[in-house]
């Protein structure tokens, strides 16, 4: 994965924003190569998307990319909170941007592109629009009544559900549900091209967000979960698998996936579901195509609040 921070130039073309590429960073050990069958405006030509130049995205969305001279569209999760887009003035002044995750795929133009060394994309202008439904807030909910939000990620899944999970952090009081469960399954791979194969938790994407975000507000009602698999995961130390075990709000689960029961634990009890439960799964077709059924099928579950996405 490679975000590419952008910062919003104010000049605007038709529906798509033009914003340019300002800043580029290759995440340790997530530079494998993506299969591409359908292309990403094939795969989402149904979802809604942006229908003038003033809307400002949703966490969650994800943008559009059109690169000049390239015929094929790209589309890429936007990691960042939409705060972030906006200038900041303290501590220090910074403009607005975006921060995209990127795929290392030579097969697909865009993605090669963005992944081109730095020097020959910095200060490139690139258009872009909004679009996706696998949003925060949940459509038709009034966050304030909401008393828990379970977040299931599997792999690159992550990707929207951080930064849906750091637009809360960030969000009033009153807007922040009571309990948050966030369960991240993902596998530890041997990378050939690095010096050591010895086993890191920092090479997880996204780790060090999620241990700011679940360490800074400690709570037993605000727990992440992270299952790991592959195979580095059995080295990981044990002084390294339960890094808030004091406060119970990170648990490393080693050698393990995601259970039916993980999933009926983290809705919580039965009778207590129908009051503004709400559930997001982002992960592979598979995965979560079973997740969804389980979770819809739970007792006392309005399916309506089990929320979607797929990664391809």
């Amino acid at each position: 994965m490679r975000p590419i921070s952008s910062v919003i130039c104010q000049s605007k073309l038709k529906f798509h924003h033009n914003i340019r590429v300002t800043f580029c960073q290759a995440i340790q050990g997530m530079s494998t190569t993506a299969r591409i069958s359908a292309s990403h405006l094939e795969r989402t030509a149904n979802e809604q998307r942006d229908n003038g130049i003033h809307r400002v995205f949703l966490p969650g969305q994800w943008l559009d990319v059109y690169i000049r001279g390239l015929k094929q569209a790209g589309g890429f999760t936007i990691t960042s909170i939409p705060k972030d887009a906006e200038p900041s003035y303290f501590p220090s002044p910074r403009p607005g941007y975006l921060e995209l995750a990127v795929q290392n795929s030579p097969r697909n133009p865009p993605a090669a592109w963005l992944w081109r060394p730095t020097g020959e994309i910095m200060g490139q202008d690139v258009l872009v629009r909004v679009g996706g439904s696998f949003v925060w807030p949940p459509p038709g909910l009034d966050v304030n009544q909401i008393n828990r939000v379970v977040f299931v990620a599997g792999g690159v899944g992550i990707n929207p559900l951080i930064s849906i999970l750091a637009h809360i952090r960030r969000s009033v009081a009153s807007e922040v549900p009571q309990s948050i469960k966030f369960l991240y399954t993902t596998r530890l791979d041997v990378d050939p091209t690095l010096p050591s194969s010895e086993p890191n938790l920092h090479e997880i994407l996204f780790h060090d967000r999620l241990k700011g975000i679940f360490e800074s507000s400690p709570s037993p009602s605000r727990t992440l979960d992270l299952y790991l698999t592959g195979p580095k995961a059995e080295k990981v130390p044990s002084s390294e698998q339960n890094p808030s075990e004091e406060a119970q709000t990170i648990n490393i689960k080693v050698g393990q996936r995601i259970t039916h029961d993980d999933l009926l634990d983290a809705i919580g009890e039965k009778d207590k579901r129908a009051e503004k439960v709400v559930v997001y799964v982002c992960g592979p077709p598979a995965m979560t195509d079973e997740f969804v059924q389980v979770l819809r099928a739970a007792e006392g579950m309005d399916e309506s609040n089990v929320f979607c996405e797929k990664w391809w």
